[in-house]
């Protein structure tokens, strides 16, 4: 009686062990997983942050400033930025990693991207704009594209708002708007709107008519304009008034066609870069 006692007491510490074993096992397998998946991710902003680099530096743009917004826009932090080339933009980037269980640590997974010029996909990256539009001014174009057919690499999507998408130095000058707002009202802007491309454009002139700008002219398919909500599109509203007051100071205006006494009043209809 006394060896089986012995004999089971024996096989539960094997058992324990091996189970031991396994959670230790499964345990290298979370950490090693959460390690790859940090740098998969780190790479990825960097690649991605590059790239929005590039085509800044190619439409004479902030190049490390449009690559920032990207970079935080996609989870990490721009450490290095750098014109290197005829074109060329070389990043470098940090995103923090949590490692799980027993090895639960904070740790960085580091990543480095370059971009540059390329040849142009289709007939239309190649074609200037059909018209000028209304803005004026250096950059108030996306060179080399027509309104509404800009590709997405040519834009930034708004972090705050996802699928908002703007030309990328209208996207950072509208990051920090909405910084200010939100330290204003502790939310952020709302985007009801923002690039428009040209069959998008089509779909609301014929749902508009007359209030809505011919296709192929609206600044929303120059990848610099957005409509707001959230009580900027209240004429009088405390969050307009802010607006009216501030965002000027960002590049951002509320064109006087817009206005109460405008041809077409739209208090939710803001642009970048046009003067007003």
């Amino acid at each position: 009686m006394k060896r089986r006692t012995e004999e089971r007491g024996a096989g539960t510490v094997l058992v324990l062990g091996i189970i031991g074993v396994v959670l230790v096992l499964t345990g290298g397998l979370a950490a090693l997983g959460a390690a790859l998946n940090g740098r998969g991710a780190a790479q990825s902003a960097a690649d991605l942050g590059a790239l929005a680099g590039a085509t800044a530096l190619r439409n004479g743009l902030d190049a490390c400033g449009t690559t920032a917004v990207a970079v935080a826009r996609n989870g990490a932090e721009l450490t290095s930025c750098g014109v290197v080339g005829a074109g060329v933009v070389r990043v470098e980037v940090r995103r923090e990693v949590t490692l799980p269980g027993q090895w639960s640590s904070r740790g960085a997974a580091h990543a480095v991207a370059r971009a540059g010029p390329r040849a142009p996909d289709t007939l239309d990256e190649l074609a200037g704009p059909l018209t000028a539009g209304r803005a004026s001014g250096p950059g108030s174009v996306a060179r080399g594209y027509r309104n509404g057919r800009i590709p997405d690499r040519a834009l930034c999507e708004l972090s705050f708002a996802a699928g908002q998408r703007l030309r990328c130095d209208a996207a950072g000058a509208f990051e920090h708007l909405n910084g200010a707002y939100r330290a204003a009202f502790g939310r952020d802007l709302a985007v009801r709107d923002s690039y428009r491309s040209y069959e998008e454009q089509v779909a609301v002139a014929a749902s508009r008519g007359a209030l809505a700008a011919p296709p192929g002219t609206s600044n929303h398919g120059w990848g610099q304009a957005v409509d707001l909500g959230g009580g900027i599109q209240y004429f009088g509203s405390a969050e307009h008034g802010w607006m009216a007051a501030n965002a000027r100071a960002y590049g951002w205006t509320h064109p006087a066609w817009a206005g109460t006494g405008g041809v077409k009043p739209e208090a939710w209809h803001w642009e970048y870069g046009t003067g007003g």
